[in-house]
């Protein structure tokens, strides 16, 4: 729910990992540590609703730095490491956040890290 929560914000968090990832004594799951979102644009405009609200890829150009966990991140995200190429433009959207969740998943069930 956190996760698409802040999707439907048009926000992807870009570092999902178990650090990232807290349980409240109430037994909630939190998502912290914000430092590397990103907020996607918005590409509707015919209305302020969240619910009607739809959001387009991020664009990072090779100039702006982005901050990540590589052990936990989408194929979209390594590909903006400099030695691979360094003139390239990245697009992802929310589906980073959903790869990364599935890695701390499969690291749950097995207990082996990436």
């Amino acid at each position: 729910l956190g996760l698409e929560h802040l999707h439907a914000l048009g926000i992807v968090h870009q570092d999902i990992k178990p650090a990232n990832i807290m349980v409240t004594a109430a037994g909630h799951v939190v998502i912290t540590d914000f430092g590397a979102s990103k907020t996607l644009p918005r590409v509707d405009s015919d209305s302020n609703s969240l619910d009607d609200a739809f959001y387009g890829p991020a664009v990072v150009m090779p100039e702006d730095a982005l901050t990540f966990t590589p052990q936990y991140a989408a194929p979209e995200l390594l590909g903006s490491y400099p030695e691979q190429d360094p003139n390239e433009v990245l697009v992802y959207d929310e589906r980073v956040d959903f790869w990364s969740l599935a890695v701390v998943l499969r690291e749950l069930a097995t207990g082996e890290a990436p």
